[in-house]
């Protein structure tokens, strides 16, 4: 689940999470939200930019959803709320949103030469600078960002000094093209998380910042399961019968975080995972890992373990 709090008026805010139940009315039911868009496509570089005032509908590229009750009601064109997303939310009130849902990992489309609508995660205290975020970045290191201020769009003029919010969605140009995920990049062979059956997956941390950069791996367990029980695969060496073996090393099947080794600038790490696939208590189970790191992010790596080691 997501918490976001919402102010009266106009919210720019990232939803991380992929709603059980997408449709707005259900997302949004018992708030005093009344309008929320979404941009599906943007033709316009400088969109929202420079008139915060726009009507959502005439906009291009816009997709908009009013509640029942609002005379242009019958002019919706969003019918489904989706994670990893940006959204302009207008509230009657001020209100705390609590998003329900699966927690999804973070890739950005990035539209080249233009403004993009974009969130991430970061910590809900101490997260990093704009500068610092985006230091690794070709693409956006010194592009102009603007963040929502009062209802306005305002021009943050001092990107070392102003901070990344938890659940805030901005506008930053992208020159060229880009596939930047933040200081700490993680790829996995899914697109969805990791997939584990009877053999290993793994992930790779690249530090794609400047400096040295401490990832830590937390396991939070899901509600309807308890926690995988998953195990580190490394590596030893040098034994005569076994030059180099693969050994599993436990970690229990309940919440747990474990730091990892920093990370030099440019470097990366392969971190090897198994599910003890015989302890599941249901053939497919899941459970979701937190990586934070020093500077202040924080990304979600799905995991699912299966009994039959199909992977299905």
């Amino acid at each position: 689940m997501q918490e976001i709090a919402l102010s009266a008026g106009w919210n720019a805010v990232y939803l991380a999470v992929q709603p059980v139940d997408a449709a707005p009315e259900k997302v949004f039911a018992g708030l005093p939200v009344d309008t929320v868009a979404t941009l599906f496509e943007n033709p316009a570089p400088n969109q929202f930019v420079t008139d915060p005032s726009v009507d959502l509908f005439k906009a291009q590229g816009w997709g908009v959803w009013y509640a029942p009750g609002k005379p242009e009601a019958f002019l919706k064109s969003l019918d489904a709320v989706v994670g990893n997303q940006a959204y302009l939310v207008h509230a009657k009130s001020a209100c705390s949103w609590k998003a329900a849902g699966d927690a999804l990992m973070q890739a950005p489309a990035w539209r080249p030469d233009a403004y993009n609508f974009v969130g991430f995660g970061v910590r809900p205290q101490g997260g990093p600078t704009f500068a610092e975020f985006f230091a690794g970045s070709k693409a956006h290191n010194g592009q102009t960002i603007y963040r929502l201020s009062e209802g306005r769009w305002k021009k943050v003029l001092q990107p070392s000094a102003e901070t990344m919010r938890a659940g805030e969605a901005f506008w930053i140009y992208t020159k060229g093209s880009s596939d930047y995920q933040g200081p700490l990049r993680i790829e996995t062979l899914s697109e969805s998380g990791l997939l584990l059956g009877s053999g290993a997956d793994q992930m790779i941390f690249r530090n794609t910042c400047g400096h040295p950069l401490s990832p830590t791996i937390q396991q939070v367990p899901g509600t309807d399961a308890p926690a995988l029980p998953l195990s580190f695969v490394v590596k030893t060496f040098g034994d005569a019968t076994r030059p180099i073996a693969a050994t599993p090393v436990q970690m229990p099947a309940s919440a747990w975080d474990q730091s990892l080794p920093p990370l030099e600038a440019g470097t990366a790490i392969a971190v090897p995972m198994q599910c003890r696939s015989s302890e599941l208590l249901k053939p497919k189970q899941g459970s979701l890992l937190k990586v934070t790191t020093d500077l202040g992010t924080e990304a979600w790596v799905p995991v699912n373990g299966f009994r039959d080691g199909t992977g299905n």
